[in-house]
């Protein structure tokens, strides 16, 4: 996914492999403020190849994961979501990075909207209990709806906009920001290494060079966002920088055209919404209940005969993925094997991948290149690179909380990742 100039905006403040053991999560002296980093596409090995100097030292320092696991499908808009909701697809209601939806009959492309949420995220959930926030770029965040929103966010996303101008705007955001009491919550996103890792693949070289790139802008970040602590806060409260991802990344050798493989008969009253190797299958009316199941049927025996994917009628995908919504996820799901994704490009219905060398979206329990790497460091109090092990996506929701001193929503995950003390 890529990312932009935002025009931020001030908004008054108007009032085995288990999961990590549940527990609380490290409690703080004082009042701890969070700095959330996204740097989307960290898949969980590139650490270790590259060596990058400041994510090596905060990963040393701090505490860290090569096991970040996203939820399905790994792609990147349903797994920010999960991370600052606490929940997946089911109630979420964010199903892949490119969705229709039946209800409003509208297609939505990497939207911006933060009214498309079907739960809070955390930030109207700390706005709520006078958390002042800023959340700046992170995906759907923009725009955000109603009278509860964070104190800062952007109106649009901007693709102009660099990862390290973005960071250098945030500390300047800070430190010209003098409302009492402090913004204790900061969530931004990076999109470099994605980027990279898509048009280059995973393997390349440039994604490498992408790394040491976004490590030095990362370094230079948190030496800002320390200045800018010690100047506005007491010696007793705490700084946490958490450095997160959404998925990983898997070598494309073969694109796929999703219309070819159905023909035009049942191209016919059909929307498809493709998000790398998943795409869902919209039946469009007027259509009785039996032509709506003869037709679904129509699809999934035709798809089915490709050995290189796996399709369900809506209803009928494993209750494991959690990938459910009333109106978003169609009448067929469609899921390719690692190494395909779907293409628009209609020269044959599959073809060497060209456009795209590196994709994501898999089962991770699939494919471990779905995994990524995270790293929480902890300002002044070194947590001495403790391995957290394995992490889901999820999780991330209940911790900020717990660091934050703040009540969570019912129905969100509550395993909060055990820091060390």
């Amino acid at each position: 996914m890529l990312s932009g100039v935002l025009l931020s905006i001030l908004v008054l403040n108007v009032s085995c492999r288990s999961p990590a053991v549940v527990a609380d999560a490290a409690k703080p002296s004082g009042q701890a403020t969070v700095v959330w980093i996204s740097v989307d596409g960290l898949r969980h090995d590139y650490l270790e190849r590259v060596h990058p100097p400041v994510l090596s030292k905060l990963a040393s320092e701090g505490a860290y994961t090569n096991q970040e696991t996203p939820i399905f499908p790994s792609l990147t808009f349903p797994n920010h979501t999960a991370q600052v909701t606490g929940v997946r697809v089911d109630r979420s209601g964010i199903p892949t990075n490119v969705f229709y939806d039946d209800e409003t009959m509208k297609g939505y492309n990497l939207p911006d909207n933060a009214d498309l949420f079907r739960v809070d995220p955390i930030w109207v959930t700390a706005k709520r209990q006078g958390v002042r926030s800023a959340i700046i770029n992170w995906p759907m965040s923009h725009a955000q709806p109603g009278p509860v929103t964070a104190d800062y966010f952007d109106l649009s996303y901007n693709k102009k906009e660099t990862d390290s101008q973005r960071l250098d705007r945030i500390v300047g955001l800070l430190n010209n920001d003098h409302s009492q009491p402090p913004v204790r919550l900061v969530m931004t996103y990076m999109f470099k290494i994605d980027w990279t890792g898509h048009k280059f693949g995973p393997d390349a070289p440039e994604v490498g060079q992408a790394l040491l790139e976004t490590d030095a802008e990362i370094g230079k970040f948190v030496d800002g966002v320390t200045a800018w602590f010690d100047r506005t806060h007491r010696p007793e409260d705490e700084l946490y920088v958490l450095i997160s991802t959404d998925h990983g990344m898997e070598n494309i050798k073969t694109s796929v055209s999703l219309d070819l493989l159905l023909g035009g008969e049942l191209m016919k009253q059909v929307k498809i919404a493709p998000s790398g190797p998943i795409a869902t299958i919209h039946l469009i009316p007027p259509l009785s209940d039996q032509e709506r199941v003869e037709r679904v049927a129509e699809i999934v025996d035709k798809l089915k005969a490709n050995p290189f994917l796996t399709v369900w009628p809506a209803e009928e995908v494993p209750a494991k993925y959690h990938f459910k919504d009333r109106s978003r996820i169609g009448d067929v799901v469609v899921l390719l094997q690692p190494g395909y994704a779907f293409t628009p490009l209609r020269l044959s219905s599959t073809q060497p991948a060209v456009i795209l060398k590196g994709n994501h979206g898999y089962d991770p329990a699939a494919d471990s290149n779905m995994l990524g790497t995270a790293i929480v460091w902890r300002y002044r109090h070194p947590m001495g690179g403790k391995d957290l092990g394995v992490i889901e996506n999820t999780q991330w929701y209940p911790t900020v909380i717990q660091l934050l001193g703040i009540e969570p929503k019912s129905g969100a995950d509550t395993r909060a990742i055990v820091l060390p003390k």
